[in-house]
């Protein structure tokens, strides 16, 4: 590689960097690194981009590190300068992410985790019943490499709801094994029906065995997952329409 070609590659990453540390709230470290030259710039050509971060928080979602590889990406040379990274094609990358037991109940709780936990709707002897979860809702990262959710649900029928407390235990995905629910416990004296748990455990059962899933255009599956010393860290697969909002 030519000295020109590695000057135009570092102004810019550096100008990357930059744009990216504009739209967090904080962060410790950021690093951008990426093969390109100026007439592919022109193009909003870049080959093997990784971005690698620590300790950034962004409206509230907090993240310990988060490294990103991709091979090939086509952004829209102008919206860099306009302080914003917009995809002229959809990109596959990997992604590996690092988050503590606290980022996880912080992300869960805040306005936009909240706004990703939908009600749903179960049919149960023929009765439509809609379930809520009520904030606040809690993680704990075991040393089993399993963890544990507790929460409170809103059971919604026609004719009157109530709530229900309740604890799980999941055993993450592996390479030799599937997702497994282990446990799943209601608060004593707050039972419910045989065909309400049936159709609930269905319920999680399906989202658990999804091959991938989507948020605002980016479509992800969970590679691999570890637990260790109240740390989560994951890699993921995925697939993006466009770079999220920051």
């Amino acid at each position: 590689m030519s000295e020109r070609s590695r000057t135009e590659e570092n102004i810019f990453a550096e100008f990357t960097k930059l744009v990216l540390a504009t739209q967090l709230d904080e962060f410790r470290k950021i690093a951008v690194s990426m093969r390109t030259n100026l007439g592919k710039l022109f193009q909003g050509e870049i080959n093997d981009v990784s971005i690698q971060a620590r300790d950034f928080v962004k409206d509230e979602i907090q993240v310990q590190e988060l490294e990103v590889k991709t091979d090939q990406i086509s952004i829209d040379p102008l919206s860099m300068l306009l302080g914003k990274i917009r995809l002229s094609e959809p990109i596959d990358s990997e992604i590996r992410l690092t988050l503590s037991e606290q980022d996880l109940n912080q992300n869960m709780n805040s306005e936009y985790g909240k706004s990703l936990l939908k009600p749903i709707e179960l049919t149960v002897d023929r009765e439509i019943i809609t379930l809520e979860l009520l904030p606040p809702s809690a993680i704990r990262l075991l040393s089993d490499n399993k963890l544990r959710f507790t929460g409170t649900v809103e059971i919604k029928r026609a004719k009157q709801s109530q709530t229900l407390a309740f604890t799980c235990i999941i055993c993450p995905r592996t390479e030799t094994s599937p997702v497994r629910l282990e446990t799943f416990c209601c608060t004593p004296n707050a039972g419910q029906s045989i065909p309400f748990m049936i159709a609930l455990l269905q319920w999680m059962e399906s989202i658990l065995n999804q091959p991938y899933y989507e948020i605002e255009g980016v479509a992800f599956r969970c590679k691999a997952l570890e637990i260790k010393n109240k740390v989560l860290t994951t890699e993921l697969e995925i697939h993006a329409r466009k770079v999220p909002d920051l």
